[in-house]
C-alpha cells in the first residue's frame, strides 16, 4: 500500500494544476477529500497522505491542501483522544500521564505540521513520494526475504 501511496501521490504532484487556495475551496471539495481519508483505513496508507494526495488531485496549492487536510483531521482525532483519555481514566489515576501526554501531543502536532506547510509552499512532495516507495520496496524485501511474516 505504501507503493499504491507513493504512485498516487506522484501522480498528484505531477498532474495537480495547484491553482486553488483556501479561499476558493469549495463544499465538494471536503466531500472529495473526505471520501479519500477514507483510503486511511487500508494499513500502509496513512490519513493525511490520503487526502493531501486528493486535495492536489482536486488542483488545490499544496499548503492549501495541507492545512485542509489537516483541518478536517481535527474532528476524527479529537473524537479519538476523547474516548482513550475516556478509557485511560476509567483505570484509575491516569490524569497526569493524560495530561502531559496530551500537551506534548498538541506542542509537537503543531510544530511538525508548522514545518510541514512551510516546506510544502516552498518545495514539492516528491521526497515523500519516493520515502514511501523506498519504505513500500524495504518492506517487500524483508517480507519477501523471510525476515518478517505477514
Amino acid at each position: 500500500m505504501s507503493i499504491v501511496m507513493a504512485i498516487l501521490l506522484g501522480l498528484a504532484e505531477r498532474y495537480g494544476r495547484r491553482q486553488r487556495d483556501f479561499e476558493k475551496l469549495r463544499v465538494s471539495d471536503g466531500v472529495l477529500v473526505g471520501l479519500g481519508q477514507m483510503l486511511a483505513l487500508l494499513p500502509g496508507a496513512s490519513r493525511s497522505g490520503s487526502t493531501l494526495t486528493m486535495g492536489l488531485f482536486l488542483g488545490l496549492e499544496r499548503d492549501t491542501a495541507a492545512r485542509f487536510s489537516f483541518l478536517l483531521g481535527i474532528p476524527t482525532l479529537t473524537i479519538a483522544t476523547l474516548v482513550q483519555a475516556k478509557d485511560m481514566l476509567d483505570k484509575g489515576d491516569m490524569w497526569l500521564p493524560l495530561l502531559l501526554g496530551t500537551a506534548s501531543t498538541f506542542v509537537f502536532s503543531y510544530l511538525s505540521i508548522a514545518w510541514l506547510l512551510k516546506f510544502l509552499r516552498q518545495q514539492s512532495a516528491w521526497v515523500f513520494v519516493w520515502y514511501r516507495l523506498g519504505l513500500g520496496a524495504a518492506l517487500l524485501a524483508t517480507i519477501f526475504g523471510g525476515l518478517l511474516k505477514a
